[in-house]
């Protein structure tokens, strides 16, 4: 063999070796891009644990910092689509919330036909209908991903939501999510025209029925700086829920 044949014969193979640790390089220094719909509807899971549940919401407004109404609520959930929302507070008692897919009707007692409502009004405080029955994020909005950052000492992934059927409650959210597991820590709401209405922080979470489930979620309002809602989940069990339940014309809810 030639001493030339021999030197390109080390050039090629330095080459070789040089390129392939630029590629293992390459590979640290830009890893993939998370998978947003997967994170999303695992995120989901710390919210409705079981395909059809029941679970109890207690809402205390606060205004000026101090506690102002309280109100009680029980919520059965069967699929992403079906919620029926019994209000149990004494002043609202014998008031119902239905939800089919993208439609919401409020029964009163003293009317004979339900109030048809939107997700985005005002149930109590800084709490909309949207914010109590449609607590399935993958179902109503395509995810994007945006970046990490941290949350104070924790480590997030940041989704950008955009809003993908009409009985979405928000146009757009903004949604950090604890990098380990997807588990929700703060999120920020959007109007269609941009506005930013309303944040969250997820405060709290504990064990139910065998799940790790949302114990406290408070809301801020945006655009009111002196008012806020705790809601305070209790009591959430899987539950074989009929579909009469959901049925529209149901006789005993007016």
């Amino acid at each position: 063999m030639s001493r030339i044949n021999c030197v390109l014969r080390v050039f090629l193979l330095l080459f070789l070796i040089g390129f392939l640790l630029a590629c293992v390089l390459v590979s640290h220094a830009a890893p993939a891009t998370p998978d947003a719909e997967a994170l999303l509807k695992r995120s989901d899971t710390f919210r409705n644990g079981w395909p059809a549940y029941v679970v109890r919401v207690k809402i205390t407004d606060f205004e000026s910092g101090k506690p102002d109404e309280e109100h009680l609520y029980e919520v059965s959930q069967k699929g992403t689509d079906k919620t029926y929302v019994d209000f149990m507070s004494p002043r609202e008692k014998g008031e119902h919330l239905l939800m089919l897919g993208d439609d919401m009707w409020v029964y009163l007692p003293d009317t004979s036909r339900p109030v048809r409502i939107t997700p985005l009004e005002r149930l109590t405080g800084d709490a909309s209908n949207g914010d109590v029955a449609r607590t399935n994020y993958a179902a109503d909005y395509s995810p994007g991903f945006l970046r990490t950052e941290k949350v104070g000492t924790v480590e997030c992934y940041v989704l950008d939501l955009t809003a993908k059927r009409k009985g979405a409650t928000y146009q757009r959210i903004l949604y950090w999510l604890r990098v380990p597991d997807a588990r929700p820590v703060r999120a920020e709401f959007y109007l269609t025209s941009g506005k930013h209405v309303k944040s969250a922080t997820f405060d709290e979470y504990a064990p139910s029925s065998g799940k790790e489930l949302l114990r406290k979620l408070t809301l801020y309002d945006e655009i009111r700086h002196n008012s806020h809602s705790v809601l305070e989940y209790s009591g959430a069990t899987p539950r074989s829920l009929p579909d009469k339940l959901f049925n529209q014309g149901r006789s005993d809810m007016f």
